[in-house]
């Protein structure tokens, strides 16, 4: 076992190793997905204990002789965003467990973060929510700034807090995807963001405050980003759907779902062959697809 201790909670080295131990049995769960969070008191301190999923036989080799663990890059980039000035919940410790001289379990523990996620504020209305917006604007701005990328720049992963003087501030989570560069242009901000907002309004909202910020053009910005955005959230219906459907062919109605309105698009001077797809099309969309379509992208064609 490899363990890696933040020297704040030196004093806590015990406890910090028992937890592959106790891990099962022990704490409240926060989540439990691919990975699983739980809340775990540790000493005097409520922490959030990460247990990685298992990586399969290709990553167990990779993770151990070639690359940073998930684990491990969560504790560094936990610093390193906090050495930039930003918060994130305070890194405590990191442990890897092998097998065979091979990466089997990982754990990255850091203090528990009371703060609630943006989900609601991104997938809402921008009125009322202006002063919340703009701030989110500007921390992002500042982030990009910094020179600090989140890979995964989603609504579950950014957490807001509310002061007594009503100033609102935020603060990084499942930070194991990041990158720190000299430069972060309009094209890749545009495409970071595109995960962030169900509500094309919000992000709209967003984007202005941020390019004036930047000192872009504003315009052309938001098109990047509602461009990039309506791409992920189409793609998105097709991979939760081929993921949640128990239709045994999902992957292939999917498939020619999507070659039905590529061919109904070619054909848009043939009534007949268009009210055809369309037709199948709808089938298909209102059978499987439309309770994945957050953003009401597709829901046009076929109301």
């Amino acid at each position: 076992m490899r363990v890696i201790v933040n020297p704040k909670y030196a004093h806590l080295q015990k406890e910090i190793e028992e937890i592959p131990r106790s891990f099962q049995e022990k704490g409240d769960v926060v989540y439990d997905g691919r990975n699983v969070l739980k809340r775990i008191g540790l000493g005097s301190i409520d922490v959030v204990v990460k247990s990685f999923k298992k990586p399969h036989i290709i990553n167990r080799v990779v993770y151990s002789f070639f690359r940073q663990s998930k684990a491990e890059r969560s504790y560094i980039y936990s610093m390193e965003i906090q050495q930039h000035g930003f918060d994130t919940p305070e890194p405590v410790a990191m442990i890897e467990q092998f097998q065979s001289g091979l990466l089997s379990h990982s754990y990255y523990i850091c203090c528990y973060d009371g703060g609630e996620t943006v989900r609601s504020l991104m997938d809402g209305k921008v009125e009322g929510n202006e002063d919340k917006l703009s701030a989110f604007a500007r921390y992002t701005a500042a982030l990009h700034q910094a020179g600090i990328l989140h890979l995964d720049y989603s609504p579950g992963n950014i957490l807001i807090h509310q002061n007594d003087a009503n100033e609102y501030s935020f603060s990084l989570v499942d930070v194991n995807r990041m990158q720190l560069l000299s430069d972060i242009d309009c094209d890749t901000v545009c495409r970071n963001m595109c995960r962030l907002c169900i509500s094309r309004e919000v992000l709209t909202y967003i984007m202005t405050e941020y390019a004036s910020l930047r000192g872009w053009d504003v315009e052309s910005t938001v098109s990047l980003a509602l461009r990039y955005s309506d791409q992920f959230f189409t793609h998105y219906i097709y991979r939760r759907a081929a993921r949640k459907e128990k239709e045994r062919h999902i992957v292939s109605l999917i498939l020619f779902f999507r070659l039905y309105r590529s061919v109904r698009k070619f054909f848009s001077w043939e009534p007949h062959i268009s009210r055809f797809l369309l037709k199948k099309e709808k089938r298909i969309y209102d059978t499987y697809l439309c309770k994945y379509d957050y953003c009401e992208l597709l829901s046009a064609d076929y109301q």
